[in-house]
């Protein structure tokens, strides 16, 4: 996945998983960002996210920026900055959907999640061509030996990813939701 569409499913990410949680979230006692939903946002963003982000960076620089700077010429120091904005948009999306909850204002998160849903729908449209093809920058900009994604490893990287990415982040969503759902009655008999 390239920077830009991560950046924006992080923030989809930890906007759905404060909305999951809302129930638990409206009767929390503790500050925001000690909360376990937020860890568990934090623990995603580390393990699965941040690993994949690198991976992609690291492997095929030039398409993770989706050919809009030309990678030998940015310091490292940019690249790092990029891969921390991942938890950072998580934690921004997070925000959203915590407060949204304390507030009783589930429709805020779900206008939220509807507008990262069209935005990143919208970044696959507008930069079709920017995810299809595969090469460097100077290939890219001259339209010269540019391979299909799917005739590389890149395709099976992408598969692999977000098969573990879904897998993930649908884990802690039905979590926290059934765990929201459960009345402390129905354990008790």
């Amino acid at each position: 996945m390239t920077i830009p569409g991560l950046i924006i499913v992080n923030m989809l990410v930890g906007a759905s998983v404060a909305w999951a949680a809302r129930v638990q979230i409206r009767s929390l006692q503790r500050p925001v960002f000690s909360s376990r939903y937020f860890i568990a946002l934090i623990m995603l963003e580390i393990m699965i996210f941040l690993p994949v982000g690198i991976y992609f960076n690291g492997f095929y620089p030039d398409w993770s920026w989706m050919y809009l700077v030309d990678t030998r010429s940015i310091p490292a120091g940019l690249t790092a900055m990029a891969l921390v904005l991942y938890p950072v948009a998580a934690t921004m999306g997070y925000l959203v959907g915590y407060f949204s909850a304390r507030g009783n204002s589930d429709w805020v998160s779900l206008i939220f999640l509807v507008f990262l849903g069209f935005g990143l729908v919208s970044l696959f449209i507008v930069g079709a061509n920017k995810f299809t093809l595969l090469g460097t920058f100077d290939q890219y900009h001259n339209n010269v030996n540019l391979r299909s994604w799917t005739a590389t490893s890149l395709f099976p990287s992408i598969v692999v990813c977000w098969l573990g990415v879904a897998a993930s982040w649908g884990y802690i969503l039905l979590r926290f939701w059934k765990e929201g759902h459960i009345s402390p009655s129905s354990g008790k008999k």
